[in-house]
C-alpha cells in the first residue's frame, strides 16, 4: 500500500496585490513615512515563510510584518517528558495571555503555539476576525477562487476564523478485492469487514495490539474532541468497540513488535498530499477507501499540510487590514502555483528537480492547472530509480482527478493535530488496559475523566 508524504519548499514569485479599494469601508489614517508593523507569533519552523515576508516587507505597502519567536524562549537543558509539557504549557499561556489581552499579536497561525489545541479553542472563543469581511470585495481572493467546501469545513458558526492554504487527506484503504466497493464505514461495517478476511490476514502488517492501536484509532483521536463546547466523548459506545477490536490482537509483551508485510493487509493508512495521489482513489484501480471507522460512517478527513493563518480581532482596523493584505499572498492563484510543487536547484549538476507535492492546493484555478499538468506529464520525468529499478511512473489520468474531486467532498471534517500531553493521557490508560491492568470499563471512565480535566484547563 502506497504512502504519500510531503515535502516543503520556500521559493515564491512576487505577488502583485490588488487595489485598496476592496477594504475602502475601513476608515485608516497612514502615516506615509512610517511602516505599520504587524506582529506574527511563532513557535514553530519560520523558515518556510522568511522569504515571502521579506518580499511583503519590500513591497513598500506601509506595512512590515515581525515575528515574535516564542521558542527562544525554552532552553536547551533536558527535561523529563512531563516537565516538558508542564513547560510548554506554561508558554502557551503566556502566548494565549498575549493574544487576548492586547492587541500586541496580529498574526495568530497554528504554529503560534506549542499545542495547537489552543489555536482550535481560539477560534471557537471568537478571538479572531471573520477573513470572509475582507473577502466581500477582494477581486482575487474570494469563495468563487477559492474551494468553498475547504473554508466551509474551517468556519465556526459561519464565519471563517482560519485561512488554510494546503491541505491533505486522511483515510484508510484496503483492496477491493478484500474490502469490497463500500467507502467509508461505520464501526460495525470496520469490525464487520474484519471478520470476514482470510485467516492470517493483517492490518498494514500489523497483527499485534500495541502496532493496530496506532493504526486504526490513534490516528483519529481527534475525533472524540470537541473543542467548541470544550467536551470529549471518549465514552461514547464506539471507542470503547475500537479498543476492545485492538484488545483481541496479541500483545508485544512490551517488546518493540513486529510487521509481516507479506501477509495480507486489511487495510493501511493513506496521506494524500497532492493529486499524483488521485489513482488511490479511482475505484477502477482496484482500492477503497474506506476512512476511518467512525459512527456515522464518514470518518476521512481533512488536514492542513501548511501554516494556517487568523488575524487577531483586537488588532486596529488598520493592522486588520495589513494582516489580510499578507496572508491573503498564500492563496492566490500565483503563490499557490510556485509552491505546491517546489523546484529546487541542484547545484553539483547544473540541473534542478521538483519536490512531491506539499498539499492540494486551496485556489480552485491552482488545483486545475497543476492536475492539467500532471494528467499531460508535466513536473516529473516518465519513469523512476528505486533500489536499481526502473519503473514507469503513474501519472494521473483525467478520470482518477475526477474521483479525487468526488471523494474530496465526500469527506466532511477537518482534523487537527491532537495534543501530545492529551495523548499521553490516552496512551496511558490504553495500554494498561491492554496489559490487563485496567478493564475496559475503567480504561474508558479514567481516559473520559482525564481528558475532559485536561480540556476544561485549556479553554
Amino acid at each position: 500500500m502506497a504512502f504519500f508524504l510531503t515535502s516543503c519548499g520556500t521559493s515564491v514569485k512576487k505577488v502583485d496585490f490588488v487595489s485598496d479599494s476592496y477594504l475602502d469601508a475601513i476608515q485608516t489614517d497612514i502615516v506615509q513615512d512610517e511602516n505599520i508593523v504587524l506582529t506574527m507569533a511563532m513557535t514553530g519552523d519560520s523558515s518556510g515563510i522568511e522569504q515571502t515576508i521579506k518580499e511583503f516587507n519590500n513591497e513598500d505597502n506601509g506595512y512590515r510584518i515581525e515575528i515574535k519567536q516564542y521558542s527562544d524562549q525554552i532552553s536547551d537543558e533536558e527535561l523529563s517528558y512531563e516537565e516538558s509539557a508542564e513547560k510548554y504549557q506554561y508558554e502557551d499561556i503566556g502566548i494565549l495571555q498575549d493574544i487576548i489581552n492586547s492587541s500586541e499579536i496580529d498574526i495568530v497561525c497554528n504554529a503560534s503555539f506549542f499545542s495547537e489545541s489552543y489555536y482550535e479553542i481560539l477560534q471557537k472563543k471568537d478571538a479572531f476576525i471573520d477573513l470572509y469581511k475582507f473577502m466581500e470585495n477582494d477581486s482575487e481572493v474570494n469563495t468563487d477562487t477559492l474551494d468553498t467546501h475547504i473554508l466551509n469545513l474551517n468556519e465556526t458558526d459561519g464565519k471563517l476564523y482560519t485561512l488554510p492554504v494546503f491541505y491533505a487527506i486522511n483515510t484508510l484503504a484496503g483492496d477491493s478485492e478484500y474490502v469490497g466497493n463500500k467507502e467509508n464505514w461505520t464501526f460495525d461495517e470496520f469490525v464487520s469487514h474484519w471478520n470476514d478476511m482470510p485467516d492470517g490476514s493483517t492490518i498494514m502488517g500489523a497483527n499485534q495490539k500495541e502496532k493496530v492501536y496506532p493504526i486504526v484509532l490513534r490516528n483519529n483521536l481527534d475525533s472524540f474532541i470537541d473543542y467548541e463546547n470544550a467536551m470529549v466523548h471518549f465514552d461514547s459506545p464506539d471507542f470503547k468497540k475500537m479498543l476492545e477490536f485492538c484488545n483481541q490482537f496479541e500483545s508485544a509483551n512490551g517488546q518493540k513488535g513486529t510487521y509481516d508485510y507479506d501477509a495480507i493487509s486489511f487495510i493501511s493508512p493513506i496521506l494524500a498530499t497532492g493529486i499524483m495521489a488521485s489513482p488511490t482513489f479511482n475505484p477502477e484501480n482496484g482500492l477503497t477507501c474506506v476512512g476511518y471507522p467512525s459512527q456515522n460512517g464518514k470518518g476521512a478527513y481533512l488536514s492542513s499540510m501548511d501554516l494556517c493563518y487568523s488575524i487577531n480581532a483586537k488588532s486596529s482596523p488598520e493592522k486588520q487590514k495589513g494582516a489580510w493584505k499578507f496572508i491573503r499572498t498564500f492563496v492566490t492563484e500565483e503563490y499557490q502555483m510556485n509552491n505546491a510543487i517546489p523546484f529546487f536547484e541542484d547545484e553539483s549538476n547544473q540541473e534542478g528537480y521538483y519536490s512531491s507535492e506539499i498539499g492540494f492546493c486551496v485556489n480552485r484555478n491552482a488545483f486545475d492547472k497543476i492536475a492539467e499538468k500532471l494528467i499531460n506529464k508535466e513536473y516529473y520525468s516518465s519513469s523512476f530509480e528505486d533500489k536499481n529499478n526502473t519503473y514507469d511512473r503513474r501519472f494521473p489520468t483525467e478520470k482518477d482527478v475526477d474521483e479525487l474531486r468526488r471523494y474530496i467532498l465526500s469527506v466532511n471534517q477537518w482534523g487537527t493535530m491532537i495534543d501530545s500531553s492529551l495523548e499521553k493521557i490516552i496512551d496511558d490508560e490504553v495500554f494498561a488496559y491492554f496489559n490487563g491492568e485496567e478493564s475496559i470499563d475503567d480504561c474508558v471512565d479514567i481516559i473520559q475523566s482525564r481528558a475532559s480535566i485536561w480540556i476544561s484547563e485549556q479553554s
